[in-house]
Formats: structure tokens, sequence, C-alpha cells
């Protein structure tokens, strides 16, 4: 019973010793997903990055659909071929199968040419966005500032610790004067809006059907059997 009494004082004394470490910090929260939709410079380099993922997935649809017409045509008389007309056939579609492969991860790869244009057009609106939030926590004394709309999960947080609205007017009187016309400004916004505001998810289509994956394994060539 003692033991029991003993275990229960220290429990009691820890968690108020955590209380009281947990009120002495000030926090406070941001939404940097709602900071990037009101600033036209964020706007402006998302439809950029739009046209230019359309741009690219168009020549990716179209070496896909080249693909496909040359597979239908190898389909349709491979029978008729010849062993080394079948074989040019075969190649034909490997190497063709192998471009599109390779377009696809130099465009939208880890390190494809995706990566780094959205670093080249976001990388200083982010940077302009964490060190405007960094110097206003520091000034309004908060140990911690998170990003809600990140990976941190926020059950409950009292308005008075939400820093976004202050943040936005601060980075937008950071700004440079703005270049671009009304229209271009509206042009992005509107673009923004029916897309989220995002640019997380990495484009890619799914890679045509391989011949394997249409023609009976008895009627597969040795070429394609191995893939």
């Amino acid at each position: 019973m003692r033991r029991i009494r003993i275990s229960v004082l220290i429990a009691v004394l820890l968690i108020g010793a955590a209380v009281q470490v947990t009120a002495q910090q000030n926090i406070a929260y941001v939404d940097i997903g709602a900071i990037l939709q009101e600033l036209p410079e964020a706007q402006e380099a998302q439809r950029l990055l739009d046209a230019q993922v359309d741009k690219w997935q168009q020549e990716l649809q179209s070496l896909e659909d080249e693909w496909q017409a040359k597979f239908n045509d190898y389909d349709k008389r491979k029978l008729i071929l010849t062993d080394q007309g079948r074989a040019r056939a075969e190649q034909e579609l490997q190497e063709l199968d192998a471009r599109i492969m390779q377009y696809r991860d130099e465009k939208f790869g880890q390190d494809g040419e995706l990566f780094k244009l959205e670093d080249q057009l976001m990388r200083p609106i982010q940077d302009l966005i964490f060190d405007q939030v960094k110097q206003l926590g520091v000034e309004r004394g908060y140990d911690y500032v998170f990003d809600k709309s990140g990976g941190v999960m926020i059950i409950y947080a009292k308005d008075e610790y939400d820093l976004t609205k202050d943040a936005i007017e601060r980075i937008k009187t950071a700004l440079p004067p703005r270049t671009l016309s009304g229209e271009e400004g509206q042009q992005g916004g509107g673009q923004q809006g029916q897309q989220g505001g995002g640019q997380q998810g990495r484009p890619g289509r799914t890679p045509p059907p391989l011949p394997d994956a249409d023609m009976p394994p008895s009627d597969q060539p040795p070429e394609f059997q191995s893939r």
C-alpha cells in the first residue's frame, strides 16, 4: 500500500511539472496554405507551373499514343510477319517504351525538371513567408509557431493564437511592387482557386500497357516474356 501511495505521488508531481513547463511556453500557429492563396506572386508561380506541366503531359501523351498505335499494328500483323519483321517491330516497341519511361523520369522524377522549376519559382516566396513568420513570432514573444496546413495536427486552438492574417499583411508589405497586369493576376488567382493552391503531387501518367499485358502468354515474343 505504501508503494502504491508513493507511485501515485510521483505521478502527480510529474504531471504537475509538465503542466507548469507547458504553461511557461507561448505557442502560436499559421496556415501557410492560406497565406499562399492570398499572395498574387504565389498564384502566378502556380500558373506558370501548371502551364509547363500541361505541355509536358501533352508531349508524354503523344509518345504513349505513338506506342499504342505501333503495338496495335504489330498485334494485327504479327502472324504474317517474318521472324525478322517481328523482331524489328518488337525492338521498336521496346525502344519507344524506354523513351517514355525516360521522358517521364526527366520531367516528373524526384530530381526532374518539375522539381527544379518548383524550386526556382516557389523557393523565394517560401523563404520570404518563413522569414516573415519567424520575425512575427519573435516580436510577439512566441516560443513556437506551427504550420497547421502541414503535418502538424492541431485539434483545437484559440483564434487569438492564429498569426495567419497578420503574417499575410506583413508579407504583402515586404514584397516588391508587382509588375503583372490585373488581368494576369486574376487569371492566376482563378486557376489557383480551382486547383486548391496545390503543387503537392507530382504529375505522372499510368504507363501504357506493355505487350505482355495484352497478349496471351503463348503468343508473347521472348523479349516481352522476360519483362
